[in-house]
C-alpha cells in the first residue's frame, strides 16, 4: 500500500490551476473556404485623422505580453493612422477598474470581458453586440456560449485550456508506443508497457489539493460531463445523486484503474517535482490543464511533448477533448468613438494569424479555428490540430462551487488514500456531504 499523509491534505490550502520561430508577418493563416481569416494590411482604413484606440487588459505574462505587443505592431504597421495603446490594469482591480470607467462616461474602445460580467455590462449598454463580426465563424459551435446573451455574442476569445493528458513524447517513443491510445483499455496497456519500461507512467502532485481536483477534473470531464451526465450544478442542487449517476460510478472506476500506474507517495510530492519528472523523462504523463505543457517546457526547453483526450470509452469516435467554453475574451465598448477601427484590431487580434502567432509565442493554448500549424510543435500544435479538426466536446461548468469543491477535493483524496477500494462508500459520501450543503 502506499503510505498516506492526510494530515498533508488538510494542511495544504486549495490553488486555483488557471492561466517554432516568431512570425515578422502573420498572415500565413490557412485560407480554407469555411473559415474567415484576417490579414493586418486587409483592415487598414483610408488615409484620415490619426486614431488612438485605447484597449484595458489584465495580462502580464511574458509570452503573453509578447504576443500582443507584436500583433499591435502588425497592425499599426499596416494601418499608420491607428495607434493602439494598452492600459495594463492589475488583475485584483481589473473589474473594479473598468466598471468604474464606463460609470463615469470614460470609456475604453476595447478591454478584456469576463463571462461573470456579462449579466452587470450588457444591460447597462456597456459591450458591444458582434454577432455580426466575421470571426464568429471561427469557433467551434458552443464555444462562445459563455460569451454570449440572448443569442447575441458579446466577446470574442483567444485561447482556452483542455483537461487532457500531457506526456512526453520522446518517453513514448523510447518504450516502443508509436501512437497515443484511443481507447480506454489501451490507455491501460500503454501504462503497463511504460511501467514495464521503468517510467512513471502518470506523475501525480497530490500534495498540492488543486492537483487532485485537476486529475480528477481532466477524468470526469471525459467521463461524465463529456459523456452525456448531469452538469455540476445539478449535482450541487440535489437533482442527482452522485451514488444514482452511471457515469459518477464509472468516475471512480477509472480513478481505480489509474492508481496502481501513479508515483509511490503522491501526497509527499508536489506538482513542480512531477513537471520536472515529465521534462526529463522520469514520467511519462499528468492528468491535469494544458498549462503543464509550459511548465514542463520551462524546465526542459528542448523536451518534446504533446497532448491527447483521455481516452475513457472504448470506441475512439467517443474520445473527444472536452472543453468548457472560454470564461473570457476581448469586447468593444458600444459609446467607441472609433468603431471601425476597433472592430478592425479586435478581428486582427482574434484571426487565426494572430492565434498562430499566440501559440508560437507559448502564450497559451488557442481555440480559434483556421490555425496554421506548419510553424507549431508539440502540445501547441496537437492542440491547434484539434481546435482545426473540430474533435472537441463542447461542455458545461468544470469546477463545483467552492464549499461543494472543498468536499469533493477531501473525499476523492480519501478514496486515493484508501487505495481506490470503496467506489460504492466514496459514492455515498459524496452524497451525505453535498445534501447537507444544499441543506
Amino acid at each position: 500500500m502506499k503510505r498516506k499523509y492526510l494530515s498533508i491534505i488538510m494542511a495544504c490550502g486549495l490553488v486555483l490551476g488557471l492561466a517554432g520561430g516568431s512570425s515578422a508577418t502573420v498572415a500565413a493563416a490557412d485560407k480554407s473556404e469555411d473559415k474567415e481569416t484576417v490579414d493586418a494590411k486587409d483592415v487598414s482604413n483610408a488615409e484620415g485623422e490619426q486614431v488612438t484606440l485605447e484597449f484595458i487588459n489584465g495580462s502580464s505574462e511574458e509570452q503573453y505580453v509578447a504576443w500582443l505587443d507584436e500583433i499591435i505592431a502588425n497592425f499599426e504597421e499596416a494601418n499608420p493612422n491607428v495607434k493602439v495603446e494598452v492600459q495594463r490594469v492589475s488583475i485584483d482591480s481589473f473589474n473594479q477598474t473598468v466598471m468604474t470607467r464606463f460609470a463615469a462616461g470614460d470609456v475604453p474602445d476595447l478591454f478584456t470581458f469576463s463571462e461573470n460580467d456579462i449579466d452587470d455590462m450588457v444591460p447597462s449598454g456597456y459591450v458591444m453586440d458582434l454577432s455580426e463580426s466575421k470571426n464568429v465563424a471561427n469557433y467551434a459551435e458552443g464555444m462562445l456560449d459563455s460569451l454570449s446573451l440572448d443569442g447575441k455574442v458579446y466577446a470574442l476569445p483567444i485561447s482556452n485550456d483542455f483537461m487532457c493528458v500531457t506526456y512526453n513524447k520522446t518517453v513514448f517513443e523510447d518504450a516502443g508506443i508509436t501512437e497515443v491510445p484511443d481507447t480506454w483499455s489501451g490507455f491501460l496497456e500503454v501504462c503497463q508497457k511504460l511501467q514495464d519500461a521503468g517510467v512513471v507512467p502518470i506523475a501525480s502532485g497530490f500534495s498540492e489539493q488543486w492537483v487532485v481536483n485537476g486529475t480528477s477534473q481532466t477524468t470526469y470531464c471525459a467521463e461524465v460531463l463529456g459523456n452525456g451526465g448531469p452538469a455540476l450544478s445539478e449535482m450541487v442542487d440535489r437533482t442527482y445523486k452522485f451514488s444514482e449517476v452511471e457515469q459518477w460510478r464509472e468516475f471512480f472506476a477509472k480513478l481505480q484503474g489509474i492508481y496502481p500506474f501513479m508515483n509511490n507517495d503522491p501526497f509527499g510530492t508536489d506538482q513542480n517535482t512531477c513537471y520536472s519528472m515529465l521534462a526529463n523523462g522520469e514520467a511519462a504523463m499528468i492528468l491535469n490543464g494544458t498549462w503543464t505543457i509550459t511548465n514542463s517546457i520551462a524546465m526542459n526547453p528542448d523536451g518534446d511533448f504533446g497532448i491527447f483526450a483521455l481516452p475513457v470509452s472504448e470506441d475512439p469516435e467517443e474520445n473527444k477533448m472536452p472543453m468548457c467554453p472560454p470564461a473570457g475574451g476581448f469586447a468593444v465598448s458600444a459609446e467607441t468613438t472609433h468603431k471601425e477601427e476597433a472592430l478592425s484590431f479586435l478581428e486582427y487580434l482574434t484571426s487565426p494569424e494572430s492565434a498562430s502567432l499566440y501559440a508560437e509565442k507559448g502564450a497559451g493554448i488557442p481555440i480559434v479555428q483556421g490555425v496554421d500549424t506548419s510553424s507549431l510543435t508539440g502540445g501547441f500544435k496537437d492542440a491547434a490540430d484539434i481546435m482545426n479538426s473540430g474533435d472537441v466536446q463542447i461542455i458545461s461548468s468544470k469546477s463545483f462551487p467552492s464549499a461543494n469543491e472543498d468536499s469533493f477535493i477531501n473525499n476523492i483524496s480519501t478514496f486515493f488514500l484508501d487505495d481506490c477500494e470503496d467506489i460504492d462508500g466514496a459514492l455515498e459520501s459524496l452524497d451525505e456531504e453535498f445534501d447537507n450543503l444544499a441543506k
